[in-house]
């Protein structure tokens, strides 16, 4: 097991910064586990969750095409003497992270308004969260955030709940996701409690939050029972608040009546943050954190972090881990190892990219791809190009119609035949996951070209 761990660390040296490489592969020891499968020992809890987001998937990816091994890896905690726990003085301040309860889900308690960075891609959304959870005057009190993921929509979500529970005594404020949901209604059903689920969602709940409401796509049932709280709910005058990562106009497989009462407030997209506002983000978590990094360095990061703010943080965190553990000050040097290794690990492919593998893969012009031709061929790769343009550049509807000169109902239209296809025909679930496999090919290729750019800079 050691000589494949070997194998797989030469790969990986050139796929990653040398300090990188240093700092999270090399101290991972290998073994094998009970199953046969590969075990990488990790120094600490820090560590392991670091390498089990950034570098797990890459490992097991390297298995398979450079050494064309499916072997299954797994990740664990070096084994260390126990230490008897430190007192903890009692007027120590509990975490942040520590969160209030509530009829559903437990909310962040961070995810408040003073700890939200506004700018011009979000200040709608924000102010709006605001006026509901002050319960101002407003659009029928119900209101549908909308963002790509990692933009905000759940911290707003959250900290509207935060507000109530904080400043109202005794509201009721139900966090809960789509999913979440749906998962209770069946466990109600088949336990026989559907009278208690019901009081529970329509009686004992003054502000309903309601997460990621696209997993209701497809679910008739729980969409009518959906329907039926939200009347209630509406006519009692409660307060309402959605998220998704689509425009309900986008969502497949809705019905009617839900989206018409999804569409009953207000509705607020939230957009990726402007180079000011990222700044400024970076700059706000950097002081929650307690360490203070140069505006140059936080410009360097945002400069390069462009569209997820979940990216920002994670750039800050990995920022102040190398720093800490290898005893160095905060510099332009270190921030260039952090871009380096963030970007090998999730460098996005934009649309043209897409096109272009796709239109290669099935022997198509570009024009032909854009064009109005209904050729079978044509239409499966315009179908394939739109499926992961929208997954790899979270572009919305209205701009994804755009870049292939279609209408927004054309671009539905198209996604939505091909989500039907790909449970149907095996022949276009092995194309996607065919073309899948292309991108990621892709996505490889152009990590060098990513860190030979961020070296040139630096």
């Amino acid at each position: 097991m050691e000589a494949i761990w070997q194998a797989v660390k030469e790969v990986i040296k050139h796929q990653l910064s040398e300090a990188t490489f240093d700092l999270w592969v090399e101290p991972l020891q290998a073994e094998s586990g009970p199953g046969g499968e590969l075990v990488l020992s990790c120094p600490n809890p820090f560590a392991l969750r670091w390498v089990q987001a950034h570098y797990l998937k890459l490992i097991r990816q390297l298995l398979e095409t450079a050494l064309n091994c499916s072997l299954p890896v797994h990740l664990k905690l070096l084994t260390a003497p126990v230490r008897p726990p430190v007192p903890v003085p009692v007027s120590q301040p509990s975490l942040p992270l520590v969160s209030g309860k509530t009829g559903g889900r437990r909310f962040n308690r961070a995810f408040t308004f003073d700890q939200f960075v506004v700018g011009a891609s979000n200040r709608l959304a924000y102010q709006a969260s605001q006026a509901l959870a002050r319960n101002d005057t407003f659009y029928n009190r119900i209101l549908f955030l909308t963002s790509g993921p990692g933009l905000g929509k759940s911290h707003l979500s959250q900290a509207v709940g935060n507000f109530v529970t904080k400043s109202v005594a005794g509201k009721q404020v139900l966090y809960i996701t789509a999913e979440n949901f749906a998962n209770e209604m069946v466990s109600a059903l088949k336990n026989g409690r559907m009278s208690n689920f019901k009081e529970r969602f329509r009686q004992d709940c003054d502000i309903l939050l309601l997460e990621e409401v696209q997993f209701l796509s497809g679910k008739e049932k729980i969409q009518a029972e959906v329907c039926y709280t939200l009347d209630t709910l509406m006519g009692q005058n409660k307060r309402l608040v959605f998220t998704s990562c689509y425009l309900p106009g986008e969502i497949g497989l809705l019905s009617q009546e839900l989206r018409s009462r999804l569409t009953g407030g207000l509705i607020t997209p939230i957009g990726p943050p402007d180079f000011p506002t990222r700044v400024n983000i970076l700059d706000n978590k950097a002081k929650r954190r307690g360490v203070q990094v140069s505006v140059k360095i936080l410009e360097y990061l945002a400069e390069y972090i462009d569209e997820d703010v979940r990216r920002l943080e994670s750039a800050l965190d990995c920022l102040v881990a190398r720093s800490t553990l290898l005893n160095e000050p905060f510099s332009q040097r270190l921030a260039q190892e952090v871009l380096q290794d963030l970007q090998t690990v999730d460098t996005r492919l934009n649309t043209p990219d897409i096109q272009k593998i796709v239109s290669d893969y099935y022997g198509v012009s570009l024009p032909d791809l854009l064009g109005r031709s209904r050729q079978k061929r044509l239409v499966r790769a315009r179908q394939m190009a739109l499926y992961f343009c929208r997954i790899y550049t979270e572009k919305t509807m209205v701009e994804l119609g755009r870049l292939f000169q279609r209408s927004h109902a054309s671009v539905v239209h198209a996604l939505q035949t091909l989500e039907r296809n790909r449970k149907t025909q095996p022949r276009v679930a092995q194309e996607l996951q065919l073309l899948e496999e292309k991108l990621a090919q892709s996505k490889v290729r152009s990590r060098a070209r990513t860190s030979s750019n961020l070296r040139t800079d630096a």
